[in-house]
């Protein structure tokens, strides 16, 4: 798991290379996060990391950056 994790889930369902990856990045700035791939990416997080989102939280996070804070204070080991 860990950050590894995350970034390939990134990779998969947003279609970001590694590289390009950063906590900065938002829906606007990453074409292919649209609602259902968000949804996906999101369930894949939480069955990868075992942990459980409201849909508050799901809608609140506005980066890759709030997403893994999310990850983070459900007890996820990212970093």
């Amino acid at each position: 798991m860990g950050i590894h994790a995350f970034n390939y889930i990134v990779e998969k369902h947003l279609h970001i290379p590694g590289a390009d990856i950063t906590d900065a990045l938002s829906a606007k700035d990453i074409p292919d996060w649209d609602s259902m791939s968000y949804l996906l990416f999101i369930a894949e997080l939480e069955k990868e990391f075992k942990v459980s989102l409201t849909g508050d939280e799901v809608l609140g996070a506005n980066t890759l950056g709030d997403v893994k804070r999310l990850l983070i204070k459900q007890g996820a080991q990212i970093e």
